[in-house]
């Protein structure tokens, strides 16, 4: 396009265009100049005042959110239908504070401060440049429609920096809207705003019930401590509900003094009407020409200012009894709900009494048994040890039952009856390990290779005789002290079952209960050893020769018939004799097989033997030495 336009007119285009682009608009007004972006004017924006009307739309608001929450609070189909009738009035009540406020607002601006009248001052002069700028553009528009050639280049470029000054100017304009309502010179935007907010809050609302669904009530437990916290629960929204009533109370005490002010004023308004239609019907009646023209004109306008204040007196009133009507149905919603909460309380309170009443009896009953079954053991035993045994038994017993009694009256059954079941049996198997451990080895201890009572045992290196085998105890009388291991000390000694199983023992008790025994005796230097240990060797095998036999045999049959391809065990209880050297002479010893029973009488009956065999030959000896010698025969 360029290439058809000659070269001086290519030259001369730039600088036409830059001089339209200079050349002032004529329609523009001086306000125009004026208007900067926010950037360039970074300036403190006043607090907005809160008026009386915003003021009476937060209580509102307030008490539609007080009523709100109090729902989440309704439990029974009754409670749930007063929260919704009180927010429905709550509602309805805020929607005519709305639209009183708007109506106020629109009438009686608030009085303007400095700051605001300036925002004001700025806000109309935007205004005009705003028109003045799209009568412009739409000028120009007009103009580049018709137009032809370059003449409509300059037009549609003159039409786009216009548009863009346009924009510019309405968000200016927007701009000093929103400080304007901030500073508090627009009352009515102000209230406006708040109503939006409040149409957002009540679709947010409205969606979260539709999502949130109908929730099945909740099954009450029948315990005390349930009844503890739904009572503190139904005192809790009492509370509330009487703070709510207070507050309808309050606002309709508030807006009956309105109500009868605007009466008041409405009465005086009619007075103030009435006398000035008089004063106009005189002047008309007595005046002529242009005098009475003039006359009249005031008297009218007086009385179309008089109307407009009755009018507008008269919606206030309407608008007042409405929310009386409202205020008042909400009181009484709130006392009726108040009414439903006091009978769930008190049937609160006689739950508790009831509850409180059952552990009394519990723990009188726990007392009564405890009596009762101290009474019993006395005539059962008189023995002070197991008596009080029993009596301690008998008293965790009953306060077990008691304590566990009164856990289900505050608490109540489980829920989860299989966990609790489960990590009870896990707590218990860690804590009573030795006791299952040792019930467990009693089974084993029953057995045929087990201890029964009667047995000589070896159990963790003490010895005795096992009188009593319990379910989770074994009691020996212990044998042995420091100097001779076969006497009875008398002491009983108490072993835990366990030992059967993580331990080892020795019984030294078959059918017959032998146990080899052994003796020791001593051989003066001087005389040959070899004949005094075979005489004691003989008589001890004499001595415990039946017994020797017996044992034999009893060890045979405990050994069994041996495999095929096997030697026979051979099984010997013939004594053993066994000499060594001392400082003293030469020492023996003798081992036997004698009965466990039998032990103390067997040793003491060897050891006579042994002490007559060598007293008699002490003895032979020393007649041996003092016998008179035969002479010697000469040689």
């Amino acid at each position: 396009m360029l290439s058809v336009i000659p070269p001086l007119h290519r030259k001369l285009l730039p600088l036409s265009a830059g001089f339209l682009l200079l050349l002032p608009v004529p329609a523009l007004p001086a306000a125009e100049q004026k208007a900067q972006p926010k950037a360039e004017k970074a300036r403190e924006i006043p607090h907005a005042p809160v008026s009386e009307l915003i003021q009476r739309i937060l209580t509102e608001e307030a008490r539609l959110d007080a009523a709100r929450n109090l729902s989440a609070l309704a439990a029974t189909p009754e409670e749930k239908q007063l929260a919704q009738k009180a927010i429905r009035l709550a509602d309805h009540e805020l929607g005519l504070a709305f639209l009183g406020a708007l109506n106020r607002a629109a009438e009686n601006p608030l009085p303007a401060t400095p700051q605001a009248r300036a925002l004001d001052a700025q806000v109309k002069d935007l205004e005009s440049s705003v028109d003045a700028l799209q009568d412009l553009v739409d000028g120009f528009k007009k103009k580049a429609a018709s137009a032809r050639g370059r003449n409509k280049e300059k037009l549609l470029a003159q039409v786009e920096f216009q548009e863009a000054k346009l924009e510019l100017a309405k968000d200016e304009l927007a701009g000093a809207r929103e400080d304007l309502i901030d500073a508090g010179g627009d009352l009515k935007s102000q209230i406006e705003r708040l109503q939006a907010d409040h149409q957002a809050a009540e679709q947010r609302v409205a969606l979260s019930a539709a999502s949130a669904g109908i929730s099945p009530p909740a099954e009450q437990a029948d315990t005390l401590l349930a009844h503890v916290k739904l009572w503190l629960a139904l005192n809790n929204t009492r509370n509330q509900l009487k703070s709510a009533r207070d507050s309808a109370l309050s606002g309709l005490e508030a807006i009956r003094q309105r109500l009868a002010d605007a009466e008041r004023e409405l009465a005086a308004e009619s007075g103030e009407s009435a006398a000035a239609s008089d004063r106009a019907s005189a002047s008309q009646s007595s005046g002529t020409g242009a005098r009475a023209a003039g006359a009249a004109n005031q008297p009218a306008t007086e009385i179309i200012e008089s109307l407009r204040k009755k009018s507008r007196n008269q919606k206030i009133i309407a608008g007042s009894k409405l929310r009386i009507r409202d205020l008042t149905e909400l009181a009484a919603t709130y006392e009726k709900w108040d009414a439903l909460e006091t009978e769930r309380q008190k049937g609160a309170t006689r739950s508790l009494i009831y509850a409180g009443l059952w552990i009394l009896l519990i723990v009188l009953t726990g007392i009564i048994v405890q009596r009762l079954l101290h009474r019993l053991f006395l005539r059962i035993t008189q023995e002070r040890r197991r008596l009080h045994t029993l009596q301690t038994l008998s008293r965790f017993g009953v306060q077990a039952c008691c304590l566990a009694l009164i856990l289900l009256v505050v608490l109540g059954p489980p829920s989860q009856l299989a966990t609790l079941v489960a990590f009870a049996g896990a707590g218990l198997t860690v804590a009573l390990k030795d006791f299952i451990v040792s019930f467990i080895g009693w089974f084993m201890l029953m057995g045929r290779n087990g201890v029964h009572a009667g047995d000589w045992v070896e159990i963790n290196g003490v010895c005795g005789e096992v009188i009593e085998v319990s379910v989770f105890h074994t009691v020996m009388l212990e044998t042995g002290n420091w100097n001779d291991p076969g006497h009875p000390t008398g002491r009983k000694v108490t072993f835990t079952n366990s030992y059967a199983i993580e331990g080892h023992y020795f019984n030294f008790t078959s059918s017959g209960q032998w146990l080899w025994d052994e003796l020791e005796f001593l051989i003066p230097p001087g005389e040959d050893p070899n004949p005094v240990a075979d005489a004691v060797l003989q008589m001890v095998k004499a001595e415990t020769n039946a017994t020797a036999q017996l044992a034999e045999q009893e060890w045979s049959r405990v050994a069994g018939a041996p495999a095929e391809g096997q030697k026979p065990v051979s099984v010997s209880a013939s004594p053993i004799l066994n000499m060594r050297p001392t400082g003293q002479g030469v020492s023996g010893r003798v081992r036997y097989i004698t009965r466990a029973n039998e032990r103390f009488e067997a040793r003491a009956r060897l050891y006579h033997l042994i002490v007559e065999l060598l007293h008699a030959r002490a003895a032979q000896q020393t007649a041996v030495a003092h016998a008179p010698q035969p002479p010697r025969q000469p040689s």
